[in-house]
């Protein structure tokens, strides 16, 4: 009789842990397969519910961290790349992932990464962003027409966010044989601002950092619907 009790206990918690896997990967796959739908993803994000038992957190229909990655994303029309969130407290019933899924996570921590080349439009013919050594650098064949001549230009670029609205401005000019000094008429005509894209699931900016890829910009927010009618 013991020796059943045993092995009838080992069958169960396998049952509940097959169970817990199971369970898991529905979530994580209804979950992944909406961010992909709403945020016009080309592939699945990974989505990662994590905890050490599942079951327990469907119960209460609350879990403690979800955490999502994605190779890029389309919002606001802006294609941007390697898209990270981290939501916890997130409010999921079961019964709505089983239909119309509507998730709200209690906070959310995110970023994702603006390819330079977006910025490219905002600058003179002849002049594009790029990265040198790991850094984001503006380079080009530059025209002055008030001066009648032409040359290349190379800068790096300091950027800064106000509100929503991103600043660059050149710095450490370099500026091709010209016969006088041209480094403020540069300045002026490479300085410009561009609408920051629009954070995952409108997020606040709070910092950014330029990356040998692109403009790294992480937000955060609280109360924010991930997936349902009033998800961005």
């Amino acid at each position: 009789m013991r020796k059943f009790l045993v092995v009838f206990l080992i069958l169960l918690a396998a049952l509940v842990v097959a169970a817990d896997i199971g369970a898991r990967s529905f979530a994580q796959n209804t979950l992944a397969e909406r961010l992909a739908q709403q945020m016009e993803m080309s592939e699945e994000p990974d989505v990662s519910i994590e905890g050490w038992a599942f079951l327990p957190q469907v119960v209460s229909g609350t879990y403690t961290e979800v955490n999502i990655e994605a190779a890029s994303a389309t919002m606001g029309g802006v294609t941007v790349e390697k898209v990270e969130a981290t939501a916890s407290e997130v409010e999921a019933p079961l019964s709505d992932l089983m239909n119309e899924p509507t998730v709200t996570a209690g906070r959310v921590d995110g970023s994702f990464v603006v390819p330079y080349t977006y910025f490219n439009p905002y600058l003179p013919e002849g002049m594009t962003i790029s990265t040198e050594n790991g850094e984001p650098r503006i380079s080009g064949e530059l025209a002055f027409p008030e001066l009648g001549l032409s040359t290349s230009v190379s800068t790096g670029g300091e950027f800064t966010v106000e509100d929503d609205t991103l600043y660059v401005t050149p710095i450490d000019i370099e500026v091709g044989d010209v016969p006088f000094d041209v480094d403020g008429v540069v300045t002026n005509m490479l300085t410009f601002s561009a609408q920051v894209p629009e954070l995952p699931f409108g997020l606040t900016a709070t910092d950014m950092e330029a990356t040998s890829s692109g403009l790294k910009i992480t937000g955060t927010g609280e109360d924010v619907p991930l997936t349902g009618s009033e998800a961005v």
